[in-house]
């Protein structure tokens, strides 16, 4: 199956934050090991990519991509039943910095009130999981 971000991937990403369920991303940190963590702002950005606003300009992720691109997501909700995996390359866009901060969620954007971070773009390879029909299905990029 061709990627192509469905309405029901779009609704689980871009709601997860008001659901109370933020994104989980991976990537790979400095010293070699997996690094967590729950990005609130994640955003579906265009049919084959998903956003990020990352407060922190110095932050581990930004670090970790510039030599280390590919990265992991997880989106899981029990109601609807909603498990989500995605994996892509990430990079900082700052041209994109505009566009991801007007859809970052207010309470994203009290994090960093002087808009000191700027926006992470993922370029996605595949995303598997459970469609809104209940059937499991895997998109990849051709």
């Amino acid at each position: 199956m061709a990627l192509e971000i469905s309405d029901h991937v779009a609704q689980a990403v871009n709601g997860a934050y008001g659901d109370g369920k933020p994104v989980v991303l991976s990537y790979v940190n400095a010293d070699g090991y997996p690094s967590l963590s729950t990005r609130g702002s994640t955003h579906v950005h265009g049919p084959q990519q998903l956003a990020i606003w990352a407060r922190n300009p110095e932050g581990g992720l930004q670090k970790a991509i510039a030599s280390n691109p590919k990265v992991g997501l997880i989106v899981f909700n029990m109601d609807p039943f909603t498990l989500l995996f995605f994996t892509g390359r990430a990079r900082v866009d700052a041209s994109q910095n505009d566009s991801v901060w007007e859809k970052t969620p207010d309470g994203e954007k009290g994090q960093d009130p002087d808009r000191k971070g700027g926006a992470v773009i993922i370029d996605l390879d595949s995303i598997k999981g459970l469609g809104g029909d209940g059937n499991f299905f895997m998109m990849t990029r051709d």
